[in-house]
């Protein structure tokens, strides 16, 4: 799978508060040619009405074109969609709220399996599917290789027997497994798919400590990262630098891009970053300039 679409990079100069309480607000700016970023008040959604049953705003690349694409769904309560298909598999997160799984031609809400936050799977290509909510929103992130059509499959009477593992592919968030199930680690990561170490697309999710910074390094490919919870602070550039970063809120989207040196990380409080990318995904640190 291809995914640098070669898109132009976002403005990344912002103001942010630097160490000290007597500090001013400075501008912190970012190597455009190392970092891309939008935080939620940047999204442009599909429908502008906040209350509308279902919206979108695209993160990354076309879903409408051939090409590595990034969605994010937002559905109101009670809203499911009719039982389709899509040419093409899609990677789905649950960042949020509580989505709901079925598959086949038989549309039956009450036997659906219930995908809390941080859950994940596949949606197989050209496989029929149906998903939505019940008591409670849910927000899920889409990734995978356009065209991303919804094809409408049609729907028939029947008994519904339960979710197709040839259809729809998933693991609670609930069920995961981490790499330090005691989670006492500085960071924490729970593979979802793929192997960061091989060659092929993967995603994972990297929990960081508070106060928890990576040094400043570098990775051969480009990654698209989520922040799934908490305000991530990341930084360009091989002075380590904490206070010289940039904070990025819950649902902000990064892309980190190939052979450019960055660092990122925890201050006040825990966060979670969803972390996709083509293989392999190595780290390389740098030698820190003062």
């Amino acid at each position: 799978m291809t995914i640098r679409s070669g898109e132009t990079p976002l403005s990344l100069t912002v103001l942010a508060l630097v160490s000290g309480l007597s500090s001013p607000a400075v501008a912190v700016e970012l190597n455009p040619a190392a970092i891309a970023y939008k935080a939620p008040d940047q999204f442009k959604w599909r429908d502008s009405d906040p209350n509308a049953s279902a919206n979108q705003t695209i993160l990354y690349g076309d879903p409408n074109k051939p090409g590595f694409y990034v969605a994010m769904n937002k559905f109101q309560p009670g809203r499911f969609g009719v039982p389709h298909y899509h040419p093409n598999d899609r990677f789905i997160t649950v960042i949020g709220g509580t989505w709901w799984k079925g598959s086949g031609r038989v549309k039956d809400v009450d036997y659906t399996q219930q995908l809390p936050t941080l859950s994940y799977g596949i949606d197989v290509g050209n496989e029929v599917h149906w998903d939505g909510t019940k008591a409670e929103p849910a927000t899920v992130l889409i990734m995978g290789q356009g065209p991303a059509t919804n094809i409408d499959a049609g729907q028939t009477e029947g008994l519904f027997r339960g979710v197709d593992w040839k259809a729809v592919q998933y693991t609670r968030g609930d069920q995961l497994v981490w790499s330090d199930p005691t989670n006492q680690a500085p960071t924490n990561r729970a593979l979802l798919i793929g192997d960061p170490d091989k060659p092929g697309f993967y995603m994972y999710l990297n929990k960081f400590k508070p106060g928890v910074f990576t040094r400043p390094h570098f990775h051969p490919n480009d990654r698209f990262i989520t922040v799934v919870k908490g305000t991530w602070h990341v930084g360009t550039g091989a002075k380590w630098d904490k206070d010289a970063t940039v904070p990025l809120p819950t649902n902000s989207f990064v892309t980190h891009f190939a052979k450019q040196v960055h660092y990122d990380g925890a201050k006040d409080g825990e966060v979670i970053v969803l972390i996709a990318g083509e293989g392999p995904g190595t780290s390389t640190q740098v030698q820190l300039q003062n």
